[in-house]
């Protein structure tokens, strides 16, 4: 599990996508009150992410106007609530978060006791609300964002210490925010419509790169993880010296430095430093192995898990990638060994580095690549690798029985979540 234990969410444009009713409402709002405004919609983007007075400020409304103002910018936002819809992958990525004990709140700019209409239009969305733990709005706190009060206000109710939360957001004001309060922010590149390249911890192309993010392992610094470490560094070096060396004597040194760091890494895994020495055995330059997924879905929306022979472990048909296989090829492959089926692939879903997400199993680097496939004709038969396949629905995943060295819960609901969602994005590490 990684540091953070609470994600906390700026609403509009994050969560929810309400731009262009936002938009449309502040553009008709000048229009009628400032006629010549001479504004583009350029220039109204740009104050997105400010909270509704404080906008009006800066679009030059004076002070005394701005209750007025407020109001009628309102009414326009609640006649277009129809509009408003959640992003991709929200509701699917929520509810794996609050499986897994994440805390989880809102840290809005709207305003507290007046909704926008609809059931997105409040600061705990209807759909959303059974996530949320609470929210934070503007008139809850002196100064909204980008100020830092509503993370301190946060921090103070709950007790949680600025390393355990992570604010994921789409607007420099949120990132500005984050910073003035000492907190860790995540840019939701969905909907942002800045210029500016924004300097932050993490970049979320997908709703779904968050749960890569948050449930990545936090590096393990005691010394038999830091001797490991050394270890395939050392390792890979001796390789690369075999790749390139002419020379007789050097080749036996780098030859050496593979055999030191084999007896290094055994005191990790307990492992015969011999057994190791040819795990790690290659040609050529050094670089991580390739292992394949596949995510198959019957006409149930149900994916098919193997229960391998050995471990007695269920987890997607897959393998290490064939030399002379595609990533495709070496899907299909795994399937009709291991499963007995014939599938066509449909799409990449993730490329997962696997020591940040599974249990360790082997020494070597590996990415994980899923692959989305049709469920195709094919008889099952147990032989040496698999004993029984079978479909599992979301509710009826085998949790406590999962080979999580191959397939984490979270990496599964995924690929459910992939399944049902037309437009999906490659989660790419």
């Amino acid at each position: 599990m990684s540091k953070y234990k609470h994600l906390l969410f700026d609403l509009d444009g994050t969560l929810v996508d309400t731009f262009e009713a936002n938009l449309s409402s502040v553009i008709e709002l000048l229009d009628r009150n400032k006629p010549g405004h001479g504004m583009s919609r350029d220039d109204f983007i740009k104050f997105f992410g400010l909270s509704g007075p404080t906008c009006l400020r800066k679009l030059g409304v004076n002070e005394i106007d701005i209750d007025a103002y407020m109001a009628e910018w309102i009414n326009l936002v609640r006649a277009k609530s129809h509009m408003y819809k959640l992003f991709n992958g929200v509701v699917p990525v929520m509810e794996c978060l609050k499986f897994r004990g994440y805390h989880m709140s809102v840290v809005t700019s709207r305003t507290r006791g007046i909704t926008l209409g609809g059931p997105l239009g409040g600061d705990m969305p209807d759909p959303l609300r059974q996530f949320l733990d609470m929210s934070i709005c503007a008139n809850d706190v002196p100064n909204p964002k980008p100020a830092p009060d509503s993370l301190l206000h946060y921090m103070k109710v709950t007790g949680a210490k600025p390393e355990e939360i992570l604010f994921i957001g789409d607007a420099a004001t949120d990132l500005q925010c984050a910073d003035a309060a000492g907190v860790d922010f995540a840019l939701a590149l969905w909907d942002y419509r800045g210029n500016d390249h924004l300097y932050c911890k993490h970049y979320l192309k997908t709703p779904w790169d968050l749960v890569s993010v948050v449930t990545q392992k936090e590096a393990e610094t005691d010394l038999g993880a830091q001797m490991h470490k050394w270890a395939r560094e050392i390792n890979a070096i001796g390789q690369i010296g075999l790749t390139f060396s002419q020379d007789r004597f050097d080749q036996e040194r780098y030859s050496r430095l593979q055999d030191i760091a084999a007896q290094m890494a055994a005191y990790y895994v307990g492992v015969d430093e011999k057994i190791i020495r040819k795990e790690w055995t290659m040609s050529g330059y050094k670089t991580p192995q390739l292992d394949t997924r596949a995510a198959i879905f019957d006409d149930q929306d149900r994916i098919l898990l193997v229960k391998e022979a050995l471990s007695g472990k269920w987890n997607m048909p897959g393998g290490w990638c064939d030399e002379n296989m595609t990533i495709m090829k070496n899907v299909v492959k795994e399937v009709k060994e291991e499963a007995g089926m014939d599938v066509h692939p449909i799409r990449l879903i993730a490329i997962h580095d696997k020591s940040r997400h599974n249990d360790k199993e082997c020494l070597t680097g590996t990415l994980k690549a899923f692959v989305e496939c049709s469920a195709g004709p094919g008889e099952f038969v147990p032989n040496a690798e698999t004993v029984e396949r079978r479909f599992f629905s979301l509710n009826e995943l085998p949790v406590k029985d999962l080979r999580t060295s191959t397939n984490t819960l979270e990496q599964i609901m995924m690929c459910f979540s992939c399944h049902k969602d037309p437009l999906w994005r490659a989660v790419v590490e």
